[in-house]
Parts: structure tokens; sequence; C-alpha cells
């Protein structure tokens, strides 16, 4: 709840002109236990890419995002392989500690606050509680020892989704993320019984090639709007 993802309403049309009072409305209503505006999200899902009329939405300060969902049912050894890294599941104290300080590391700048690292450490929290339970796992990549990549897989039956990819800063553009989302989804293949692997990503963003060359293909677009408190 005090993220701005935390809590959203999904519509089933685009945004309208006129939309942002009533919408705004009823993000209130639904989540009537905050004391004054903490976030607002809202997406819409429509079989259709719409992006619907969102300018009054710009105009208030809010964001708007696109999101590109792939999937694969088979995975393709990475193009550029990193050979050196060592792929294992996220289990003691010590390394759940290390992947909150490079999801730390790794935030977009315009998320960032003062809030954010504990705001990590609940959801990873959570995470922890779900690979436990045997929903899926936490993985790190390392080089020398040192984690420089992680992710998250779990799976609701037949399908896993894969859990806020990130690659340290000083270790980009060596094949890290390439084979690190390789190797961890040979294993959820492997151990979970799954069937489709799914993730999400910034349609202009490299990461979204990187996924596509491991044998990742995209099936739709996402469109939302969001403003937080403290949004610069």
């Amino acid at each position: 709840p005090e993220y701005h993802w935390g809590n959203y309403v999904i519509f089933d049309q685009p945004p309208q002109r006129g939309d942002l009072k009533k919408w705004t409305q009823i993000f209130d209503q639904e989540f009537n236990y905050y004391k004054e505006p903490h976030h607002y999200t809202f997406t819409w899902d429509r079989e259709r890419n719409e992006k619907g009329e969102y300018k009054e939405f710009l105009d208030a300060h809010f964001s708007f995002d696109s999101g590109v969902v792939l999937s694969t049912d088979k995975l393709n050894s990475p193009t550029f392989p990193n050979d050196s890294l060592q792929i294992k599941k996220i289990l003691s104290d010590k390394e759940w500690n290390d992947v909150v300080d490079l999801q730390v590391l790794c935030a977009d700048p315009k998320f960032f606050n003062d809030e954010y690292k504990k705001f990590k450490q609940e959801q990873m929290k959570q995470y922890r509680k779900m690979a436990s339970s045997g929903l899926g796992n936490w993985y790190g990549a390392y080089l020398n020892n040192v984690l420089v990549g992680d992710l998250g897989i779990f799976h609701d039956n037949e399908n896993a989704r894969y859990q806020n990819v990130e690659t340290h800063p000083e270790y980009r553009r060596q094949g890290i993320c390439g084979t690190l989302v390789y190797k961890s989804g040979a294993i959820a293949f492997e151990e979970s019984g799954i069937k489709n692997l799914v993730m999400e990503a910034d349609p202009d963003y490299h990461a979204a090639r990187i996924y596509e060359s491991v044998g990742f293909q995209p099936k739709e677009t996402n469109y939302a709007l969001s403003w937080w408190k403290g949004k610069k």
C-alpha cells in the first residue's frame, strides 16, 4: 500500500476526456484508508492497444507509461552468455539483504525517496515467504562472489512471471542479464512444472531486446497512468 504501484484500479476501457475526476474518486472510495492522497495508479485492459485521451492526467502531473508483455514456452541460449557467472537461489539472510541493497541501488531515480529501502525490505520479505511456500524462487548472479544481478520467478499453476530483473550498474553490458534470465528460467521450467514464462518490460528499453534474444516474444502492450506523493 505504501508503494505507488501498491494499489491500483483496472478499468475496462482507456481514459476519456473528463475521466480524471471520476477515476480519482473511484480510487479514493476503494482505498479509503489513506488519510490524504498517497498515490493514484490506473491501468486498463483492452484487446487492442488503446491509449485513450489522457492529456488532463498529464496536466495534473501524472506519468503515462507503457509496458510490453512477453512470454515463451521455450528458452534459447543467450547470444552473448557470461560463462563466469554463478547463478543460484537466494536463501540466507545475508543473500536476501544483498538483494535489497542491489534493488535499491538500481532504483529509478524518479521513484527513489527516503522510504524506498523500507519498501524494498518489506517487498522482499513477501517474496521470501512466497519462496518458502513453494511458489517460486529468487535468483542471484554472482561474479567473483559479488552479487551483480538478481530476479524473481514465481508461478501460479502453469504460468510463471519474472519479477524485478536488475543488473548492477557497474557490471552492465557483460551478458549478465541474458544469462541470468536464461539460466533461472531453465531451472523454473525443470523444477516447477510450468509451461510458460512471462515478463513485462519497457518497449523502448534495451532489456526487451535482451529478453527476445533468449526466446521471449511480445504479446501485448499495457498502459498506465500514475501519480504519487512527492513525485517530481
